[in-house]
This record gives structure tokens, C-alpha cells and sequence, in this order.
């Protein structure tokens, strides 16, 4: 009864921040999906704060509002306590490659994103640039990208105490900008060579990358990640230094690393790639990610923990304050948090949960249209979102038009490989199982169905149904654990196009 009444509360409080239809609706809509939860409603909260493959975190605080976002989605998320967070706006920048980890700032009025995007490369070394967009609300517009023509990843930026603007990317590198922050204002150089990782420790590579700078004090401190990002469970970790001046020389936490995953048993892997950041009552927090344990085709999800300062200066997270205890929240209103992964297809646009809108021939009126292209599931049309739960169960009705395969599925991180699907083509319903084509096919008449997916645990069973009551099971089920992280798709092979209406998702 307790709970019941706390949980009361706390929603009283969300509307109280955010009270409009659009935010009562979402937060139902998110809570009837069963979607994981931070804030427990009576104070306190257990990460991750924003559940599934939210990696690369970069937050800006504003007065009392905290702004988010992460790659490669970019969707601007905003908070007030560090906990609970609305999505507000995806960044539409057209820009073609690759976004890697993000930047957002606010500086002089304005708020600028610096993106790498990732040009190519050689299969052993990658090509990339850096562009950078304003806007005066983060929600949108933004400005069209204004390339930087500088190399590099992980953009990080600081202020001297001048006022002079300078940009580190990895590896160490900084470069002065001009007053705007719209250009280069001289030549790349080195002035960081990160923290000596022991030898013993079992990690992916030195990786020095994520500066994330910020002034406290006299002092400029740079936070860094160091480790590789998805190697070992212990790869990843979080490094700090400091100097006097922006540009160094850096000095290491002589305690180094601020935070590491030490061990495979641990309930957190591969915990790196932080920004610390102060709230109004002058706390300060660090948002960063991680990888569940066993959990590895999640992604990395991003979570929270309390930092405190030592007499001398340097950052610490409390000793107990572990990343899987129930932890204290900031100070702050609750907003209405989350976004939905279920979809009635009624708005006009593709929802703010989907990758994939160049594919999407018509949006709204309860129905997503996707024109056929391609001659197998691995080249077809798609849209997709990412997962936020363990074990989920979705399903679609989709409806064919012409020479077409369309059909619902779960795949790895690039959209086609492995491929665990069911589907409809005239005729027929179809299975796919780890890529391995298919695996079970059923005479099947109907030019509609209704698709079926349900992730127990990694094991996965596949369903088709003409009217989504008389349900048929195929005979052979997937194992996803290998897949890298996951993705739910929608696609649609052949010539023609396929309806898509009533998409539905629900954790387990």
C-alpha cells in the first residue's frame, strides 16, 4: 500500500513539471509498454536512468533544465532532476556517414552540437570530420552543419577563463575556434597522452577518447574514457585530469581511474565515457554508460551517480554509492519520462522512436507505407528502433500490395545480419533464424496478417496470425545473445510496398 501511495506522488509531482495531454498520455503509453523505470517514486532511483542502447551521453545544464543527447539518434531529451527525462526533438542535419559521440553545449545565448561523422576509411583507418549546428532551443530548429574540416572523434569543448573557445577530440588533440565557434581558429595539436593503464589490466586497446572539459575553480578538469568501448567487460573506464589553463600541461587524479568495471562479475561491464555536471544546489552528478551484465546486445545504457570532491580537488564517487544500489535522487522536478516504442502510426511524421524515415514512403492516418526495394530481407526497406527491455514480446499487422516480402524482425546493430524475422509474401508466411534464410514456411493465403515476436530471455518465438486471434507458431526459434546489439525492424523486399498499422511493444 505504501508503494501505491508513493507511486501516487510521484506522478502527481511528473504532472505537476509537465502538465499537459501530450505528457499524461506518454507516460501512460510508457508504463502500459512496461518499460523499465528509474525514479521509484519515493525519492530515490535505480539505473540506468535511460534503459537501452542510449550510449555516448553528453549533457548540458541550463538554469534549473538539464539537455541530453547521445548518438547516433541524437534526440534532445530534457530533465530537471537528472532522472526522469521527455524527449523534446530529433537534430535533422542531412549529413551523410556515420554520427559518432556528440557534443552539446550552451554558450553566449546559443546552443551548438559538434558531430564527428565518419567519411570512411580503409578498413584499418577511419576517415572523419567534425560539424558543428546552433540553435536557440534545443528542441529545434537547428542550423545546417558547418564543417569544421577537422579530424577526429569525440568532440569536447571548453572556455578559457579569456573567454577563448577550443575544441579537444581524441587521442589528446585540441585546437583553438574563433569567437563563434563556427571555425578553426589555428592548427591541431597534441597536449594530453591520457593516464598509463597497468599492464596486467585486461582491456581493448589505450582508446583515449570523450574529452569532456568543464572550470571549477581555478582549475580546468578533462574528463576522459580510456579502455575500448565494447571490448572486455573491463576495458572501459573513466579518467580525470587538470590544469590552470585549457590547453594544459594536464595533470592525472593520482587515484586514477575515477570509475572502472574491475571485474566480469560485476553488474556493470564496460563503465566509461562520463561528463560530471553540477546541479542548482550546487551537488554534482556523473552521467555516463554501461553494458548490463550478460545483457550485451541492450547497448550501452546510460546511467547516474553522485560525485563528491576531496579536500584537494579532485572528483570522487562515494564508496557507497554503487551503480546497481538504490541510490538518493537530485533535487529537481520530475517531467513526464519517456518515449513510447509503441506505435498507431497517426502522425504525419515518423515517430521519435524510429531510424530509418528516408525508406518511408507515407506516414499517418494510422498506417506506415513502406515502398518494396531490394531482393531479400537484407537489402529491403526498413525503419527500426532499439529495444529497451530484456525479454519483450511485438507484433504489427501489415498488409501487402503487389510482388512483395514484408515482415517483422530482430537484428543486429546494422539493420540486416543476423536476421531472426516473420514475414508475409502472396501465399506464403516465412521464417528467418540467425541469418541462416529460411527456416519455416507455411501456405498462407491472406494478403494481411499479424506478425509476432516474443524475446524471452534471448530465446525467441515467431508467430503469425490472420485476424490476431488464431495464433500459428513456426516450428523453428533463435537465440539472439550473439546478435551485438539488438534492433526491431520493419522492412519490405521485392516490388510493390507493404502497410504497416497497430505496431506494438511490451516488455516482459
Amino acid at each position: 500500500m505504501l508503494r501505491l501511495v508513493l507511486l501516487f506522488q510521484f506522478l502527481a509531482s511528473v504532472f505537476a513539471a509537465d502538465f499537459t495531454t501530450a505528457a499524461r498520455d506518454r507516460v501512460g503509453r510508457v508504463q502500459t509498454e512496461n518499460q523499465p523505470r528509474a525514479d521509484l517514486g519515493d525519492g530515490t532511483f535505480r539505473n540506468p536512468v535511460l534503459a537501452g542502447h542510449y550510449h555516448d551521453p553528453s549533457v548540458v545544464r541550463v538554469g534549473a533544465d538539464y539537455y541530453l543527447t547521445h548518438c547516433p539518434d541524437l534526440i534532445i531529451w530534457h530533465s530537471r532532476d537528472l532522472v526522469n527525462w521527455r524527449p523534446i526533438g530529433r537534430v535533422n542535419h542531412n549529413l551523410k556517414g556515420d554520427i559518432w559521440a556528440a557534443e552539446l553545449i550552451h554558450h553566449g545565448g546559443l546552443f551548438y552540437l559538434y558531430l564527428p561523422v565518419r567519411l570512411g576509411g580503409d578498413g584499418v583507418t577511419l576517415k572523419f570530420t567534425n560539424v558543428v549546428l546552433t540553435a536557440k532551443n534545443p528542441a529545434g530548429p537547428w542550423s545546417a552543419p558547418v564543417d569544421l574540416n577537422l579530424p577526429g572523434i569525440d568532440p569536447g569543448h571548453v572556455v578559457g577563463a579569456d573567454g577563448t573557445r577550443w575544441l579537444y577530440v581524441n587521442q589528446g588533440r585540441v585546437v583553438p575556434l574563433t569567437p563563434d565557434g563556427l571555425t578553426t581558429a589555428g592548427p591541431q595539436r597534441k597536449v594530453y597522452d591520457g593516464w598509463p593503464i597497468p599492464e596486467n589490466w585486461i582491456v581493448e586497446c589505450h582508446c583515449l577518447e570523450s574529452p569532456k572539459l568543464f572550470r571549477r575553480g581555478d582549475w580546468f578538469y578533462m574528463v576522459s574514457a580510456q579502455g575500448g568501448t565494447v571490448g572486455p567487460s573491463t576495458s572501459h573506464m573513466v579518467i580525470v585530469a587538470r590544469s590552470k589553463s585549457p590547453t594544459g600541461p594536464w595533470e592525472n587524479d593520482p587515484r586514477s581511474p575515477l570509475l572502472r568495471t574491475a571485474a566480469r562479475t560485476e553488474p556493470w561491464w564496460s563503465q566509461g565515457h562520463g561528463t560530471l555536471i553540477d546541479a542548482p544546489d550546487g551537488s554534482w552528478w556523473m552521467l555516463y554508460h554501461a553494458i548490463e551484465n550478460g545483457r550485451r546486445n541492450l547497448g550501452r545504457e546510460t546511467l547516474l551517480l553522485p560525485i563528491e570532491w576531496t579536500s584537494d580537488g579532485w572528483p570522487r564517487v562515494p564508496a557507497t554509492a554503487r551503480p546497481e544500489s538504490i541510490l538518493r535522487k537530485p533535487a529537481g522536478d520530475a517531467v513526464a519520462h519517456g518515449l513510447p516504442l509503441s506505435d498507431d502510426f497517426s502522425l504525419p511524421t515518423l515517430g521519435l522512436q524510429w531510424r530509418g524515415a528516408e525508406n518511408v514512403a507515407h506516414a499517418g492516418r494510422g498506417e506506415l507505407i513502406l515502398r518494396a526495394r531490394g531482393n531479400s530481407a537484407t537489402d529491403a526497406s526498413r525503419v527500426s528502433l532499439a529495444p529497451v527491455n530484456a525479454s519483450f514480446e511485438i507484433t504489427v499487422e501489415v498488409e501487402l500490395a503487389g510482388a512483395t516480402e514484408a515482415g517483422l524482425a530482430i537484428t543486429g546493430p546494422a539493420g540486416t545480419h543476423p536476421l531472426t524475422a516473420v514475414a508475409i509474401r502472396p501465399a506464403t508466411a516465412t521464417s528467418y533464424v540467425r541469418g541462416r534464410g529460411e527456416r519455416g514456411e507455411m501456405p498462407f493465403a491472406a494478403k494481411r496478417a499479424i506478425l509476432r515476436i516474443r524475446n524471452v530471455d534471448q530465446d525467441v518465438a515467431l508467430y503469425v496470425s490472420p485476424d490476431g486471434a488464431a495464433w500459428q507458431k513456426f516450428p523453428w526459434g533463435s537465440e539472439v545473445s550473439g546478435n551485438g546489439v539488438l534492433r526491431i525492424s520493419l522492412y519490405a523486399f521485392g516490388s510493390g510496398e507493404a502497410r504497416f498499422r497497430n505496431f506494438k511493444y511490451h516488455g516482459l
